[in-house]
């Protein structure tokens, strides 16, 4: 009864594990004193004399055997109670193997998408860093040998604080070459069962016999033969053979619990019992992207490698972790230092496997990093060409720079030599600004290009050059300006867009009479009544205007303007009409176009008295830029984003807002109202944001005080105003075709961005077009094309637009082109996106290796150069030969014993036997006591 049975199982957090099963007296663990145990012992010992005592004297009358078979009975039964008093318990403890881990860490910042890692001899590389992580991870064994002796998680980490999980890979080594002791395999299991039945069957036929037995002399006494002395040692050996079969019952029975209870004696098959607290077998899932290159994509505009490190180390703090491997060029740039979590990596005893990509050394070369121009210019206005050169290995050098140009299909040597200047070369972290005045050549599509021309030894001479085309346009930016009244904001504004050579530009101010004089090419008296009236401008722009004025046929080809032929709408809401307005407005036709035209929800609060809507507080709060405030290049003061958020961060900010917290969908937030107290359930008031509108886009402000910023300098509030009413100008400048327009959400992007493109077409009768999609194709700097699918807006509410994005994976020019009315026309729309790395991951993008050999150095890892090195042994650069990364990694398997719940069968079957042992006992005592006529 005694007896350990052991059985495998799974278990669900490990791939194998083995029960033991554990017989426990709970009562004897509890008497932990001397003096608990000597009572149980003179208690015990006071009972048995006392049975002995009064028994023997008791049938000194009867013959021996008869007294015996009495105290027999009697003490069997005394010691059921004892044994009861004891309370054996069974449980399971579980063998549970947890298995090895080991976390992939790779590297996907920008940096990856450089030249990978130079061949033992020097030779560069041909694929990119990431392209070797991707061959590494996705075309070769490495994954499966590793899996073989350790669960597996794939990391990618770049500018998060937190790496996201890519893969996840179970332990694959087989059960058989798993050294664990199994010690009922599946023959001695049949002969448990075997000898499980026998028993069972035997105390069946045992206790029949018995039964018999004692029918005998107890058949006789009834009968009136009391001096029978065979009889009674009849009564004794009947009286054991009853007991015994009492135990072999149990110990077939009560143990067995997996089994039933006519299994257990012989009567039927012997099958487990499935039972619905039991453990269900389970597996380990397996994760695994679909498209390994997207998965592992340079995307991020930093490298976080100490905060990847730290971040695995904390979640996998309580896992057999073998080792974390880093696939990486060791560029750390932002977040945690590397070097202040190799405490961490040796208190936790997890070494790191370092594998550096790229080259330890950066080659001598001069490149042009990027070449910016605007797409469009107009006849006899300077522009300016800018450049972006870097070097490495030449500073103190000088070069000459040339500006070449000629037709838009030209090779680039058949373009004529248009300005030229010389360079010193500067250090090679250092990126270089050059700037280039140009004329205009007459209407029409050109090519411009910079060169570089050297006689120094450059190592790539293909990065010497890059081109951009520039169209020559006519016509200049109409803007259409309506104001309510002379507010400040609108008073700058108009003078800067009427100082703008570029820009022409027609004033209504309402407030305003006939003989007004106005700084405008043309004074107007009231609002365009049509749409063909609107048609002559590019974009509107509304300073507290007084909407209730303007008629609503007005109104209607304001928006028809917007959604069709891509105009260009700013609202600025003021303190004086529009509270009015938006409170009078509330229903109705105008109010609904006017508040569709709105990147933001108004809602219709207080009355026209109060200012509805209008916040005036006593201080000046700054404007908080969104992530996409951020990233709009038509809010960047400057020529680059840092230098433009600094100048954001210190202006002092505003006193008012327009308070309008919820964006329509598909809207963008660009600035809030920084005022704490001015948030409703955690948010901060909208104070710009942008939206399309069909073909053309609209921009709200939440105020006009925008003119503080010429605190900072009159320069700043002018470029900004200026990119803004190009912003919205855009669709109508760019709008090529009658039938539609083509735009993206922004014309200069960094790897790893998602370009959002937006389609608003027409059929051949010029209603907007119906299908459920448009497929342009997409050109990449690489020259490949393929298949970007846009589909209608999912609400349905307009009609003939398409939408769709797509992610900016290299450096260089994407181009979306979409072909109208069939394959024989000639009618295609167009939209450029320009992407580039960021300064701060290409200024030091060579390999690392004085960080990364520490990193594995004194955590105790290994550090191999390139894939190729680490999936095969070689020699390391201290000198020391190397194994390949697999064979490195050494299993932490841990072996830890779970206790289970007590086993409610063998609890049920315990008690229940002892119940029978007991009453069998007095029953057959009180029997036997009757018959032999005893008190």
């Amino acid at each position: 009864m005694m007896a350990i049975s052991d059985t495998l199982l799974w278990n669900e957090a490990l791939p194998f594990g083995q029960t033991r099963i554990i017989y426990q007296w709970l009562r004897l663990e509890q008497l932990s004193d001397w003096w608990q145990w000597l009572l149980v012992v003179g208690v015990c010992t006071l009972i048995l004399g006392y049975v002995l005592f009064w028994y023997r004297r008791d049938s000194a009358e009867q013959h021996r055997p008869v007294g015996w078979t009495l105290m027999m009975f009697r003490i069997a039964a005394l010691i059921g109670i004892l044994l009861f008093f004891l309370q054996l318990e069974k449980r399971s403890e579980q063998r549970v193997v947890r298995d090895s881990r080991v976390a992939v860490l790779v590297d996907t910042s920008m940096s990856m998408s450089l030249p990978g890692t130079p061949s033992s001899v020097g030779v560069a590389s041909t694929l990119t860093r990431a392209e070797e992580t991707k061959r590494l991870i996705a075309d070769s064994e490495f994954l499966r040998e590793l899996s073989a002796n350790h669960q597996v998680s794939v990391y990618r980490f770049d500018d998060d604080a937190k790496p996201s999980s890519v893969a996840a890979l179970a332990k694959t080594q087989d059960q058989d070459d798993v050294s664990v002791e199994v010690i009922s395999t599946g023959s001695e299991q049949q002969a448990s069962i075997r000898e499980m039945q026998l028993l069972g069957r035997f105390s069946i036929i045992l206790c029949a016999i018995a039964l018999v037995g004692l029918c005998l002399p107890i058949g006789a006494q009834v009968v009136g033969i009391r001096e029978w002395v065979a009889g009674s040692w009849v009564l004794l050996l009947s009286g054991a053979a009853v007991l015994a079969s009492l135990i072999c019952g149990a110990v077939a029975v009560v143990p067995n619990t997996e089994y039933s209870l006519a299994s257990t004696l012989g009567l039927e098959e012997a099958t487990p019992v499935t039972r619905d607290d039991s453990e269900e077998e389970t597996t380990e899932s397996v994760s695994v992207p679909d498209d390994w290159q997207l998965a592992l994509s340079p995307s991020g505009t930093e490298s976080r490698l100490g905060d990847a490190v730290k971040f695995v180390l904390e979640r996998e703090a309580s896992n057999p972790l073998a080792g974390i491997i880093l696939l990486t060029d060791g560029r750390n740039n932002a977040g945690f230092d590397p070097k202040a979590v190799l405490p961490l990596t040796q208190i936790s005893r997890v070494p790191l496997f370092v594998v550096g990509l790229g080259s330890a050394e950066r080659p001598k070369n001069i490149e042009l990093v990027e070449i910016d121009a605007p797409k469009r210019v107009y006849p006899g206005d300077r522009f300016t060409l800018k450049g972006l050169l870097g070097s490495n290995g030449f500073e103190g050098e000088s070069v000459d720079l040339q500006v070449l140009s000629g037709p838009a299909d030209a090779e680039l040597d058949q373009l004529s030599i248009e300005d030229e200047t010389q360079v010193t070369l500067q250090e090679g972290s250092e990126l270089q600004d050059i700037e280039f005045q140009l004329e205009p050549k007459p209407v029409g599509e050109w090519q411009y290009a910079l060169r570089i021309n050297t006689t120094l030894p450059d190592s790539v001479e293909k990065d010497n050059a890059k081109s951009i085309n520039i169209e020559v346009v006519e016509r200049k930016n109409r803007v259409l300006i309506i104001a309510g009244g002379p507010m400040r904001e609108y008073q700058f504004v108009r003078n800067l867009l009427y100082r703008d050579r570029d820009v022409e530009s027609h004033v209504l101010l309402q407030s305003g009479s006939d003989r007004s004089s106005q700084e405008s090419q043309k004074l107007l008296s009231e609002f365009p009544a049509d749409i063909q009236a609107l048609s002559e401008y590019d974009a509107v722009i509304s300073f507290d205007a007084d909407w209730t004025q303007i008629p609503d046929a007005s109104v209607l080809a304001l928006e028809r303007w917007v959604a069709e032929q891509a105009g260009g709408f700013i609202l600025v809401a003021g303190s004086v009409e529009m509270p009015k307005w938006v409170a009078r407005s509330a229903t109705g036709v105008r109010s609904q176009l006017l508040r569709s035209l709105s990147p933001v929800i108004l809602k219709k609060t207080g009355s026209a008295l109060l200012a509805s809507g209008r916040v005036t507080g006593q201080e000046a709060w700054p404007l908080k830029l969104s992530s996409d405030g951020a990233q709009a290049e038509y809010l960047w003061m400057t020529d680059e984003a840092r230098s433009s958020l600094d100048l954001w961060q210190d202006f002092e900010g505003v006193y008012s807002f327009f308070a309008a917290y919820e964006l329509k969908p598909g809207a963008k937030a660009l600035m809030r109202y920084s005022d704490p107290t001015t948030a409703i359930d955690g948010q901060l008031p909208v104070y710009m944001a942008s939206q399309f509108y069909g073909a053309g886009r609209t921009l709200f402000l939440g105020g006009g005080e925008l003119w503080r910023i010429r605190a900072s300098g009159d320069f700043y509030f002018d470029r900004l105003y200026t990119k803004l009413v190009r912003w919205v100008s855009q669709g109508r400048l760019l709008l090529d075709s009658d039938r539609g327009v083509l735009l993206v959400d922004r014309e200069q992007a960094l790897l790893g961005d998602t370009i959002m493109v937006r389609a608003v077409l027409k059929d051949e009768r010029f209603e907007p077009l119906v299908q459920e999609e448009v497929v342009p194709r997409l050109l990449d700097p690489l020259g490949g094309n393929r298949p970007l699918v846009l589909r209608p807006m999912a609400d349905g509410s307009q009609p003939g637009v398409y939408t769709g994005q797509f992610p900016v994976l290299r450096p260089g020019e994407y181009s979306v082109q979409l072909q109208l009315g069939g394959l024989a026309s000639d009618e295609v729309l167009m939209a450029t996106v320009k992407a580039k790395v960021p300064a701060l991951e290409m200024q030091r993008a060579e390999r690392n290796d004085t960080l990364l050999m520490q990193l594995a150095a004194d955590s105790g890892g290994r550090y191999w150069t390139g894939v190729e090195s680490a999936v095969s042994n070689g020699v390391g650069l201290d000198g020391q030969p190397l194994t390949n990364i697999v064979e490195a990694i050494e299993p932490q398997d841990q072996i830890a014993y779970l206790p289970g719940a007590p086993d409610s069968v063998f609890q049920l079957r315990w008690l229940g036997w002892l119940m029978t042992w007991v009453a069998s006992c007095l029953c057959l005592e009180w029997l036997i006591r009757r018959i032999h006529r005893l008190a």
